[in-house]
């Protein structure tokens, strides 16, 4: 039966299966139906919180063209999204005739070719991790059968994903603790040599006299190696970090790259503390709203520098991120536009906040959010 090619793909890779193996196995899914009785099939996987918990169709089998693929389904609509919602599964043997689900796909289905549509939830420890579809273009009934194995291979492709999952959080485990080794070992013998260093250093420029070259070079030395130090430093709090809180200090970073190229204002990032992670689904409503952020900065404020600072703050439990600049500032009854808007109600989703506010000289703006991890 092709459904034993998942159940070899889990056998063979439990315990090894790396985060590229999440997609073989969501591919693997879309094979095996397309192979045994669909003509195109895909799966459709929870998107990022932005969408409000809905889906996006990222693995498909079967397509006559590249227009179902990144669709985004909001819960509800469609029969992927329906089945989504209800957690069963679910067929239309006349799909453009069907009075059960919304025709909002209505134009990507026909260009497909789809007469009839069978999708079943893909779940693990009560949760949905996505939806499976199947949809042929001829006429005819799937019925129960098809779809008892359709949710099968539904069943087999969740364990496949499963074992993914736990995999690659041992490996971060693994990691972040090699790196925290790391960075134990190079506190104890660099960080103590560069502070032995700087003291002698000190040292000798009290010992130097009055030869104004020889104290203006030791005072140089001693200022690169306190340089080295706070680069140390810099590096060490890097190696602590978590592999969560490593993903978002680089996109963050990129972002204030990016923002600097593009506007020619210059835009630091500081990471305040060494544990700020975020779980995932989280963090692409992070980068989005700082990067609106910074669009607003760019557009209106008038700014000469950036500061974008994450920290971690305690009971509760909550990331902070803010992003200020020293620009023309902002009154408070001044009405936000769409994109800050927008912004707002997706953080207040997820049980966060954002504020903005102007300094009270008028000498630049500071965009806050709190975000509970």
């Amino acid at each position: 039966m092709d459904g034993d090619v998942l159940r070899d793909l889990v056998r063979r890779r439990a315990g090894l299966a790396a985060f590229v193996e999440r997609d073989r196995a969501w591919r693997a899914a879309v094979d095996v139906v397309t192979r045994t009785f669909g003509d195109v099939a895909w799966i459709a996987e929870l998107g990022s919180e932005d969408l409000d918990g809905g889906l996006v169709l990222r693995h498909l089998g079967g397509s006559r063209g590249s227009g179902l693929q990144g669709l985004q389904i909001p819960a509800g609509l469609g029969l992927t999204g329906k089945v989504f919602l209800q957690q069963r599964a679910e067929w239309v043997d006349d799909y453009f005739a069907a009075s059960q689900i919304t025709h909002t796909f209505d134009h990507h289905i026909d260009r497909e070719g789809i007469r009839r549509l069978l999708a079943v939830p893909v779940m693990a420890t009560g949760r949905v991790l996505g939806v499976l579809a199947v949809g042929a273009r001829g006429d005819g009934v799937f019925g129960s059968i098809a779809a008892d194995y359709a949710a099968s291979v539904a069943d087999e492709v969740s364990r496949a994903v499963a074992v993914a999952d736990c995999a690659r959080a041992a490996r971060d485990a693994a990691v972040h603790a090699e790196r925290s080794r790391m960075a134990a070992e190079l506190h104890d013998s660099v960080g103590a040599l560069l502070f032995s260093i700087g003291s002698g250093m000190a040292t000798l420029v009290e010992a130097a006299g009055t030869d104004p070259i020889l104290r203006a070079r030791l005072r140089e030395l001693q200022s690169h190696a306190a340089q080295a130090s706070t680069a140390l430093r810099d590096s060490l709090r890097a190696l602590h970090a978590s592999p969560t809180a490593l993903e978002l200090a680089v996109a963050l970073r990129a972002d204030c790259a990016a923002f600097a190229d593009r506007a020619g204002i210059p835009a630091e990032l500081v990471m305040l503390d060494d544990d700020l992670s975020l779980s995932p689904g989280r963090r692409p409503a992070v980068l989005s709203a700082v990067r609106e952020a910074l669009l607003n900065v760019e557009k209106h404020a008038g700014a000469n520098g950036v500061v974008v600072t994450v920290s971690r703050h305690r009971a509760p439990e909550r990331i902070v991120v803010a992003v200020t600049d020293d620009g023309c500032g902002i009154s408070d009854d001044q009405p936000h536009g769409i994109g800050l808007t927008t912004t707002a109600e997706t953080i207040e989703r997820l049980g966060g906040r954002l504020t903005v506010t102007g300094d009270p000289d008028g000498r630049g703006t500071t965009w806050r959010i709190e975000l509970p991890c």
